[in-house]
């Protein structure tokens, strides 16, 4: 008993100290709100200047920065620094090469003739990339063997060039590339503006369909000369007649022996048709493939005299660039496309602009192809684009054009708080406060934390913020008007009169006047209900009368209050509402701010500029909304009535207004409350299998799986360029096999002697930080000089050809042992003195002195020799070059070592990948825990080579997804066990809490299986999405929640049972005249009753129960319940606004905000309610004894009550806890 008094003594000692804060900071904003306002005002202007003045504003113009995992662990932290490697390996390989050329002579061929070729062909070679010269041997080879041989024929089989008379033309010392465009002009001409390579970095792509959707093939006269009059007309358009494109149309006249895609005929479709099919076998061994893109390096004059399928690569460009992949089944093509390619040097325009530039390139779209029909003649119409690549500048773009839904956004907020609070004042603070917000949240981002990155999906906050803060905003004004109706109703129980501050309507009167005569009866009502258990539990069916159901909006808002009745209804809003205020802000920040888990920038960095901008908006609502709110009762509310600003609108506009009101409390009210109530147990049960559904779909079947397609989506998939990434890459063999060689044995890159440490910090990458003034760390540790260490690299590269992991090892081992030789050969310089070496071994010097000797003499000879490469050689990372050896630049000495090898597996799918990637990390954790048992305790080489790691461009992808995946699980159970101690702490009660969790997660369940239903998948984007969700979700329960353990239930609503002694003299004492009347007359004995059954007894206990939970749930929906819905009707209106931009990210967002708004609304209303009128806490069940948590001694009870006591404001509060918990 001691106890239990010291736990409730510690309680109330606590609430009264929290009741003195808010009694002080409600005195000091009531008396000080003007202050108070204007400095807010004054400080967030302030800040927001100075981050903008401080610091540049943000540059959307690479909007994939930040897109990739980065940091300790990552592996694309290693691919930065395989990068920077690559390049110390140009830089060196570039060097070697201009001193290697400062030796040579000058070349003994004709400059005449070499500077006639070079000019006369320089635009035409910029339709090549760099390729290999002929091979002069071969040539000098087929010279001999067959002098007058014929190595080019003409398409009519009429002319030949013999292999004399190519020598002569390759003059010996001219790239055979540019002469054999000599060799052909002379043979036969095709089409000069028909190209004969891609270059995929300067072109204009466009894709075309038919336009009647049940004759698909475009192999069709009148399409193809559709296609031919649009080829005109688009060559035009891009103002490139001196450069060459190519097309369907072109191509099929080609091979018709015709010069002009007009002149076509239905006959020349089949003779096209033939030609291609006649090289669909050599195109099925991949030799035209492997020709085309080597562009005639391979033998090109046996190639061009045994088949006329590599002539031109005309063959090999149709079949992979202008017709889809269906052709060689069908004989019949879908889809086709044009490709126009720019000039290399820059166009000026008349106005001394220059042409074809991404902006150019992205009016063009804007003008001539987006939503426009001009190009659709009811023959064929553009499907797809893709303009050089502009896919990202233009969605750059669009996010400038798309902040239009940020104005639109904040009109319909406007609209919705004018309609619902009736000022436009209150809803102009509300987007004022929202820019304050963004503002200070920016200055922290900006200024505090010095974060340079901005990713552009941050914009997105503007969206979410404004229906937050209209939640904020919503439930403090509704909290006032309900401490306002309180003052309203006290005044008419104790018959006091009422001011208002203007004089009221006709209507209002008559309204006034029935509101007074309805008090008496209910109150008569109230306090005089007998004792009789029957009439009593009549309430279980919701039938209770309130004062709150008298309501009337007009005559509440011109309620006039003095400055006391201000702070003490300050006071309420407080208690109430800011709790619930706080708990949703900061469970809302903590959701975000666990994005910070994650390692993928563009997550992080919305998480920490979003998780800012709501705990400023949640300081501004408990400073300056709440110091407005005393500005607008003490200025606007009188201006108002005093000058009937409503008043003055029309007579429908005010019968509208009423009737809205009217509906609004009718709903939450009367209906609401009884419709929960009597269908409560069918609520449970309905959501509860909804809420199963959900996780069902979400972990077991579809469930939510990373994406299968590397790609990001920025617009809609019908969209141009959407289309052509998503659709078109698909559909021809082209981006088909370039995406199947990616992924196919890819390489993968073991290094030593640098460290995997990333330099750059992810949130800043433009800053470039270096160690010792490089920006790799090189592992000071490793000795590629010690004998063991090379020996040891030997036994791991034997170890990974003997590896059913890895593929193509045999030929890095072959160069590996050419290095051995090499350093032999340096070593011991009579090799026939050593008769026992084997080739096939890798030569390992016996001391670490030769070692050294050998490998500078080895390096000096690569320096020197003619063989050494340009930075820029396409063959880097081929087979041509799979080791690497990286000298410190100041010491000179080998300071890193990579080779390359392939790994035996398709990279295809994200379950493939990690388990090739487990696979992977567990064989080289094997291989170096047996160096080091091998070794034992005296082992240096494990110590040396340990910090060795791997990595692939293939890892990219994986590694994205990999943290997606790890990010959204990790993030999701911290905000969650963020969100269940903030509702303990703050509630106090334990069922409370855990109801509301399993509502929160029955919400997160249903809102993502939604989105699973819908095709989505686990991207970044929708990484940020489920980790908001578990903030947004939050909201409404909280409200909910709060409001039910808060509700003065026991108002108005007197127990069925005698009144104690000692409370009736209390009230006869100091109550007004009426109670006494009203209490002299209650009974003072109870029934006698037969002693019921255990089951009678819960029974019993649980309709007594009722109740007080059926009390406390309405007063929850009076309190809060229109509050709830408007605020997620708000944010459901952002969410709207947001659905029609062209971008992805803010579509889907929108999208998102409409969901978790409705299905948040839904669960909260429809099933946490139900829960509790069903088995919710009543009373003190289930609440936290913090009383617990101190320790008291063992005073009597009474000394403790004495002690605490002592104090008249303490007094008085106890006094109100003991009439709270006795009945009336």
């Amino acid at each position: 008993m001691v106890a239990n008094d010291c736990e409730e003594a510690i309680s109330i000692r606590a609430e009264i100290y929290i009741e003195k804060i808010i009694k002080r900071y409600s005195t000091f904003v009531v008396k000080h709100s003007w202050c108070f306002l204007l400095l807010g005002f004054s400080i967030c202007i302030v800040l927001g200047l100075s981050s903008v003045i401080l610091h540049d504003l943000p540059d959307f113009n690479d909007p994939t920065k930040g897109f990739v995992p980065r940091g300790k662990h990552t592996l694309t932290s290693r691919l930065f620094v395989l990068e920077k490697i690559k390049a110390k390996l140009d830089q060196q390989l570039a060097t070697a090469k201009i001193i290697n050329q400062g030796k040579e002579s000058l070349s003994k061929s004709s400059p005449a003739f070499t500077n006639q070729i070079n000019g006369k062909y320089q635009e035409d070679d910029d339709d090549f990339e760099d390729d290999d010269s002929l091979n002069q041997k071969d040539l000098e080879e087929d010279l001999r063997a067959n002098p007058y041989g014929c190595a080019f024929q003409s398409l009519s089989q009429n002319q030949c060039l013999n292999n004399l008379e190519v020598y002569e033309l390759l003059n010996n010392g001219t790239d055979f590339l540019k002469t054999s465009k000599v060799i052909q002009s002379q043979l036969y001409k095709p089409n000069e503006h028909m190209c004969t390579s891609i270059d995929l970095n300067r072109h204009y792509e466009v894709y075309f369909e038919t336009s009647d959707s049940l004759a698909t093939n475009l192999l069709d006269i009148d399409n193809l000369l559709s296609l031919c009059k649009k080829q005109y007309e688009l060559v035009d358009l891009f103002q490139l007649h001196a450069t060459c494109h190519y097309t369907l149309p072109e191509m099929v006249a080609y091979f018709s022996n015709k010069s002009d895609c007009r002149q076509l005929t239905a006959s020349d479709i089949p003779i096209f048709i033939d030609r291609i099919q006649r090289c669909h076998s050599l195109y099925d061994t991949g030799l035209m493939r492997f020709a085309g893109l080597k562009r005639y390096r391979a033998a090109p004059i046996d190639l061009f005299q045994y088949d006329t399928c590599f002539r031109f690569n005309f063959s090999f460009l149709t079949l992979e660039y202008l017709l889809d992949k269906t052709f060689l089944s069908t004989n019949e093509t879908r889809y086709t496309a044009m490709w126009f390619l720019k000039p290399t040097k820059p166009i000026i325009s008349a106005n001394g602009s220059e042409i074809h530039t991404s902006n150019t390139a992205h009016d063009l779209f804007i003008e001539h192809f987006y939503q426009n029909s001009k190009f659709d003649d009811g023959r064929t119409k553009i499907s797809a684009l893709n303009f050089m690549d502009i896919r990202i500048p233009s969605a750059m773009k669009q996010i400038r054009a798309d902040m239009f839904f940020v104005i639109l956004a904040i009109s319909l907020i406007v609209g919705v708080t004018v309609i619902y609070l009736r000022s436009i004042t209150v809803a102009l603070m509300t987007n004022i406060c929202v820019g304050l917000s963004f503002a200070c949240a920016y200055f922290s981002y900006k200024i505090i934390f010095g974060i340079d990155l901005f990713p552009y999906i941050n914009l997105m906050a503007t969206f979410i913020l404004i229906g937050i803060s209209c939640d904020n905003v919503f439930v403090i004004f509704d909290a006032w008007y309900s401490e306002k109706l309180d003052i309203y109703n006290e005044a008419r129980l104790n018959k006091r009169k009422i001011e208002f501050y203007g004089k009221l309507t006709t209507k209002q009167e008559k309204q006034y006047k029935r509101d007074w005569d309805y008090t008496a009866s209910i109150v008569s009502q109230r306090l005089t209900l007998k004792d009789d258990v029957e009439q009593h539990n009549k309430d279980e069916t919701g039938e209770e009368k309130h004062f709150d159901s008298i309501k009337n909006t007009d005559l509440i808002r011109m309620m006039k209050v003095n400055e006391q009745q201000m702070i003490q209804m300050m006071i309420g809003v407080l208690r109430h509402a800011a709790a619930s205020v706080f708990v949703t802000s900061f469970t809302t920040s903590a959701a975000f701010f666990t994005n910070m888990i994650s390692r993928i920038a563009y997550v992080q960095l919305f998480g920490l500029f979003m998780g800012c901008c709501i705990l400023f908006n949640f300081l501004m609502t408990v400073t300056m909304i709440v110091s407005f709110v005393i500005v607008y009762e003490k200025i606007c509310e009188p201006l108002s009535a005093r000058f009937g600003l409503f008043n003055h609108f029309p007579a429908i506009f005010d019968t509208i207004m009423i009737s809205l009101t009217r509906v609004n409390h009718a709903i939450f009210t009367v209906y609401i409350p009884r419709i929960i109530i009597k269908f409560r147990y069918f609520f449970i049960t309905f959501f509860l299998i909804l809420g199963i559904l959900g996780l069902l779909i979400v972990f077991y079947h579809p469930k939510l799986t990373p994406p299968k397609s590397r790609r990001y989506q920025f617009f809609q998939l019908n969209h141009p360029f959407e289309r052509f990434e998503y659709q078109m890459r698909d559909e021809f063999l082209s981006y088909i096999n370039e995406d199947k060689e990616n992924i196919t044995n890819p390489l993968l890159i073991f290094i030593f002697g640098v460290e995997d440490i990333d330099l750059v910090h992810p949130f800043n990458p433009d800053q470039q930080k270096t160690v010792d003034n490089e920006n790799i760390v090189f592992n000071k540790k490793i000795d590629f000089y010690d004998p063991l260490t090379l020996r040891w690299l030997d036994t791991f590269l034997k170890d990974l050809n003997r590896s059913e992991l890895f593929t193509n090892v045999q030929n890095t081992y072959s160069q590996w042992l050419t290095i051995g030789r090499l350093l032999r050969g340096f070593i011991k310089k009579d090799l026939s003195s050593n008769s026992t070496y084997d080739e096939d071994e890798f030569f390992v010097p016996s001391t670490r002195n030769e070692t050294f000797v050998a490998m500078n003499q080895l390096f000096k000879f690569f320096n020197e020799s003619n063989q050494v490469a340009s930075s820029s050689d396409s063959n880097r990372g081929s087979d041509n070059f799979r080791l690497g050896f990286l000298p410190d630049p100041k010491t000179h000495n080998l300071s890193a070592f990579l080779f390359l090898v392939n790994m035996n597996v398709i990279f295809d799918r994200y379950s493939v990948q990690h388990d090739y990637y487990q696979k992977l990390e567990e064989y080289f954790e094997k291989c170096l825990e047996k160096l080091k048992l091998s070794e034992g305790l005296d082992g240096h080489v494990y110590e040396q080579v340990k910090h060795g790691w791997f990595v692939s461009p293939q890892f990219l992808f994986y590694d994205l997804m990999r943290e997606v995946i790890r990010g959204t699980y990790t993030s999701l159970i911290f905000s969650m066990i963020f969100a269940f101690f903030v509702l303990l702490l703050t509630s106090g009660n334990i069922v409370i809490t855990l109801y509301a969790m399993i509502t929160i997660t029955f919400i997160i369940a249903d809102t993502v299986a939604i989105f699973v239903l819908c095709g989505w998948e686990l991207n970044i984007l929708e990484t940020i999405i489920i980790i908001m969700s578990v903030g947004l979700s939050v909201d409404f329960t909280v409200h909910y929640g709060v409001a039910y353990i808060k509700a003065d239930w026991q108002k108005y609503h007197p127990k069925p049972r005698a009144t104690s002694y000692p409370l009736k003299s209390h009230h006869l004492t100091n109550g007004n005249p009426t109670e006494q009347l009203l209490l002299e007359q209650v009974p003072q004995t109870k029934k006698e009753l037969p002693k019921p059954s255990v089951f009678e007894q819960i029974r019993a206990w649980h309709r007594k129960g009722n109740v007080q939970r059926f009390s406390r749930i309405k007063n929850s929906l009076i309190r809060v319940g229109s509050a709830v819905f408007i605020a997620g009707f708000t944010s459901f209106l952002a969410g709207l606004s947001m659905s029609p931009s062209k971008l992805t990210s803010f579509s889907q967002m929108g999208f998102f905000l409409m969901l978790i708004m409705f299905v948040s609304w839904l669960f909260a209303t429809w099933f946490f309610l139900p829960l509790l009128s069903f088995l919710g806490p009543i009373d003190k069940f289930a609440d936290i004894p913090f009383g617990k948590l101190c320790r008291c001694g063992n005073p009597s009870s009474k000394s403790v009550v004495q002690t605490l006591t002592a104090n008249d404001d303490e007094q008085q509060h106890l006094k109100v806890k003991l009439t709270d918990e006795q009945s009336i």
